[in-house]
C-alpha cells in the first residue's frame, strides 16, 4: 500500500508554534477567516474523506457537523488570531485521528510568545510531576499536581492540552505534550490555572500560581528535561555488534525521487544484495526512530528480500479490503501519485499497473455514482497458502519511538507478524482511515490533510498503538546506549 503526506510534528515544535500571539501583523478579520476555514474544512471532509458516507462509522458525519457547529459560534466573537487558531485546531483535534488535520498556518505577521508560572510539569508513569522550574516559590522538584481550581490532574491536561493535541486516549500523545500543562499558549477557549495543590513528601500545599512572561530558550531547556528529544535515525545498513546488521529506517518518504527516497531506494538494493549475510546473522535489528511514515512499501519490499515473498504473503496482516473514496480531489491524487512513482529510477511496474486500474476504478465509480472503489480483485480474494519455512535465520527486532504511526506501525505489524521482537517505546496509533492527501484551503491561510482510504477488517484496531515487549527509558538521541539496549536482551 501507500502512505504519502503523513502530518507527525515532533511536540516540542508544535507546542512552539502555539504560544500566545502578542502583537498583530495586520487588521483581518479573523472571525470571517474562522468561519470560511471552518466551512472549507468542513467541505473538503464531506466531499473526499471515507467518514461521512461510512456506513460502519455512522458517529462520524455528526461529529463533523457538531465541530463546524462549535467553530462558527466561535466565528462570531473571534477577533485575534489565536481566537481563529485555537478554534480551528480544536475542530481538527475532535476527530481524534493522526491522518485528518489542519498544518502550515500562515500567521499574517503575528509574533508568538507564551506565559507560565515559573516551572513545568511532565507525566512520570501515570502521574504529572513537577520536572522543571526557575522560582524558588514554585513546587519543589518531584511535587506531583493532585489539582487545580477543582479540576483533577487528568481532566484539567485534558482540557488544556488535549482538546487541541487531540487523541488524547493515547499514552504517547499524554506524554510529548505533557510539558505544554503550565505553558500559557493564549487559548481563549480554556481556563489558565490560578490555584493548584500538589504533593511532596505525603504532604499537601496549594500554591497560587504567578504567571509571567516565558523566554523561549526557558522553555526550550525546560521540554529538553521533561521529555528527550526524538532522533531520527540515518537511513543506513551497517554492521551491529558480532556478525550482527543495524538497519536505519528514520523515514519511509513515499517519493522516490527525494533525498529520502534516494537513499532508501538504495537501501533497499542493498539489502537485497547482502540478504544471504543478514539471513545468517546472529540479530538484525530495524531502527525506526524517528519514522514518521510515508510508504509502508520500502519495508514490504525488504522484508521479502530476507524472509521470502510467500512467507511475507503468508503472514503479513491482512485486511478483509480497502474503500476509496470517489471524488475528484483524490481522482487527482492518485493520478499524482502515479507521475511521482514514475519518475523512479527503476519505477515498479506492478506498481504503477495498479495505479493506473486506481484511476480506472474511481472514475468508473464516479460515473456510476457509488461513494468507495475497491479493486475488483479485493473482494472474496483467496487466503494465501501456508508456507512453513523461511531463510531468514536472524534474531530480528524491531525498534520503536513515540510517534511511530501509519506506515511506521505497519512495519512494526509486518515484522513481528514475521517473528521480530517489538522494542523501545509504545508507539502512537492511526484509526482506519489512511492515504493522505494535503489541500491548501481557499483563504491561503492554512493546509488540510484528509485520509482517502479506509480499511476493512484490519487486525489492528482504531487507534491501538503498539506495544513494546521491552521498554526503553533512555535517551532516543543515545544511538550506543540504544545498541546495549538491544545487545543486553539476547
Amino acid at each position: 500500500m501507500i502512505r504519502t503526506g503523513v502530518i507527525a510534528v515532533a511536540a516540542a515544535a508544535v507546542l512552539a508554534s502555539t504560544a500566545q500571539a502578542a502583537e498583530p501583523g495586520g487588521n483581518a478579520d479573523w472571525g470571517a477567516a474562522l468561519r470560511q476555514d471552518a466551512e472549507a474544512f468542513h467541505d473538503l471532509i464531506l466531499d473526499s474523506h471515507p467518514g461521512p458516507v461510512d456506513p460502519e462509522n455512522p458517529g462520524f458525519k455528526p461529529l463533523l457537523e457538531r465541530g463546524l457547529k462549535a467553530a462558527l459560534v466561535r466565528a462570531k466573537t473571534a477577533k485575534t488570531y489565536p481566537d481563529y487558531y485555537f478554534a480551528l485546531q480544536t475542530y481538527a483535534a475532535s476527530f481524534d485521528d493522526g491522518h485528518l488535520g489542519l498544518t502550515n498556518y500562515r500567521t499574517d505577521g503575528f509574533v508568538f510568545t507564551s506565559r507560565w508560572p515559573g516551572f513545568l510539569t511532565a507525566l512520570r508513569g501515570d502521574r504529572n510531576e513537577v520536572v522543571f522550574r526557575e522560582d524558588e516559590a514554585a513546587p519543589p522538584m518531584g511535587a506531583v499536581l493532585v489539582s487545580c481550581d477543582g479540576r483533577a490532574a487528568d481532566a484539567l491536561a485534558a482540557e488544556v492540552v488535549g482538546r487541541t493535541a487531540g487523541r488524547w486516549s493515547l499514552r504517547s500523545r499524554r506524554e510529548a505534550y505533557s510539558a505544554a500543562l503550565f505553558v500559557d499558549y493564549g487559548n481563549p477557549y480554556v481556563r489558565r490555572a490560578q490555584r493548584c495543590v500538589f504533593e511532596a513528601n505525603g504532604a499537601r500545599k496549594t500554591y497560587a500560581l504567578a504567571w509571567r512572561d516565558l523566554p523561549a530558550a526557558t522553555r526550550d531547556k525546560g521540554f529538553a528535561v521533561a521529555s528527550a528529544p526524538r532522533f531520527t535515525t540515518p537511513i543506513e545498513l551497517r554492521p551491529y555488534g558480532d556478525g550482527g546488521f543495524w538497519v536505519g529506517l528514520g523515514s519511509f518518504d513515499g517519493d522516490p525521487t527525494s533525498a529520502d527516497g534516494v537513499k532508501l531506494t538504495a537501501l533497499s538494493k542493498a539489502v537485497e544484495a547482502r540478504a544471504g549475510d543478514l539471513r545468517a546473522a546472529p540479530v538484525v535489528v530495524f531502527d525506526l526512530r524517528g519514522n514518521n511514515g510515508g510508504s509502508s512499501s520500502w519495508l514490504s519490499g525488504m522484508a521479502k528480500s530476507l524472509w521470502g515473498a510467500e512467507y511475507v504473503a503468508a503472514r503479513e496482516p491482512q485486511s478483509e479490503g480497502v474503500d476509496w473514496r470517489v471524488s475528484d480531489g483524490n481522482i487527482a491524487h492518485m493520478g499524482f501519485l502515479k507521475e511521482m512513482f514514475g519518475k523512479a529510477e527503476t519505477p515498479d511496474p506492478e506498481l504503477m499497473a495498479w495505479l493506473d486500474g486506481a484511476v480506472a476504478g474511481l472514475k468508473a465509480a464516479k460515473a456510476e455514482g457509488r461513494p468507495y472503489w475497491r479493486k475488483a480483485d479485493e473482494e472474496g480474494a483467496p487466503e494465501p497458502a501456508v508456507v512453513a519455512d523461511t531463510p531468514m535465520k536472524a534474531k530480528a527486532y524491531v525498534f520503536t519511538d513515540f510517534n511511530c504511526a501509519s506506515a511506521c506501525l505497519d512495519a512494526v505489524d509486518l515484522l513481528t507478524a514475521l517473528g521480530a521482537i517489538h522494542v523501545g517505546q509504545e508507539t502512537s496509533a492511526d484509526t482506519a482511515y489512511m492515504e493522505v492527501r494535503e489541500q491548501r484551503l481557499p483563504g491561503d491561510r492554512v493546509t488540510a490533510y484528509v485520509p482517502v482510504k479506509v480499511y476493512r477488517g484490519r487486525p489492528r484496531g482504531s487507534n491501538v498503538p503498539a506495544a513494546p515487549a521491552v521498554r526503553y527509558t533512555g535517551d532516543l538521541r543515545d544511538t550506543a546506549a540504544v545498541e546495549a539496549f538491544v545487545g543486553g536482551l539476547r
